[in-house]
């Protein structure tokens, strides 16, 4: 009897480790841990719609099946050593500090006219940029690129990301995207596989087109001339979506940008993911 009872405590106790081997999450951080950079964040684990806790925001995961993922920004101005945490409501499943490495990403002095950079701070200005935030809120897609992004256009770089700006020696401001200085009405390509969450005309702006490639990741063309694509329309890898100009009243050029819930990153970080992320 006594036999029976230690076996039985001996197979509950073998049962229990292996749960409970089984159910801890394994986080993984993969990417670049550099300022301006996105970080790609994957939880295996049993876990009901977890969060990253990261920066002082929360950003939602996405199941996969197997493990949640999301794809979130380190900041430009990120601070060298960051607490990153997994949030299941108010339990932490996982968490780690990571080292961050600082970016210069140099500074630009610009002369524009005064109307133009009156437009900066137009009223109608903010609300085009708000509306391009809000519609990053709303979405929840899965993953729906597959291997690494391509350039949206065949066209040297004429702006980089992240440069402070000084506009007219005394207004500030930083460049959230990347320039390529196409000729007007050049073929601009989704660099990856996604869905038209956004089109719309914007004072500064001009023609933009936002894309969502799902994990919390889109990204976004400025000062076309026109669309290729129609709203809420699903897109492929290298299909045209719309044509290079200079709508905003700038001279034709794509400004193209990458944000992971709304906060910009580098766009080039795309072009080579890490393995299980392409």
């Amino acid at each position: 009897m006594q036999r029976r009872q230690f076996l039985g405590g001996l197979a509950a106790l073998t049962f229990l480790k292996a749960t409970c081997a089984q159910e801890a999450p394994r986080l993984s951080l993969q990417g670049a841990a550099v300022q301006g950079y996105p970080l790609f964040v994957s939880l295996s684990a049993s876990a009901q719609a977890p969060v990253v806790d990261w920066e002082g925001k929360q950003f939602r995961m996405v199941s996969t099946g197997s493990t949640w993922r999301a794809v979130v920004p380190i900041g430009i101005d990120c601070p060298r050593s960051a607490r990153l945490r997994i949030l299941e409501g108010e339990t932490a499943l996982a968490e780690r500090t990571l080292q961050v490495k600082a970016r210069d990403y140099g500074t630009q002095y610009l002369s524009i006219s005064p109307s133009t950079l009156a437009s900066y701070d137009d009223p109608q200005n903010k609300a085009d940029d708000l509306a391009i935030l809000n519609v990053m809120k709303k979405i929840d897609d899965p993953q729906l690129w597959k291997g690494n992004w391509e350039l949206p256009c065949d066209a040297p770089e004429s702006t980089g990301f992240g440069q402070r700006r000084l506009y007219n020696g005394w207004k500030k401001g930083w460049h959230k995207g990347l320039d390529l200085a196409g000729w007007e009405n050049q073929a601009i390509t989704a660099p990856a596989a996604g869905r038209v969450v956004h089109r719309a005309r914007g004072i500064v702006n001009g023609n933009t087109l936002v894309l969502s490639h799902g994990l919390g990741v889109f990204s976004v063309y400025f000062h076309m001339n026109g669309y290729a694509v129609s709203a809420n329309a699903t897109v492929e890898q290298g299909q045209q979506i719309g044509v290079v100009g200079g709508t905003g009243g700038f001279a034709p050029h794509l400004h193209w940008e990458t944000r992971c819930f709304g906060g910009p990153v580098f766009p080039k970080a795309f072009l080579q993911l890490p393995a299980n992320w392409r």
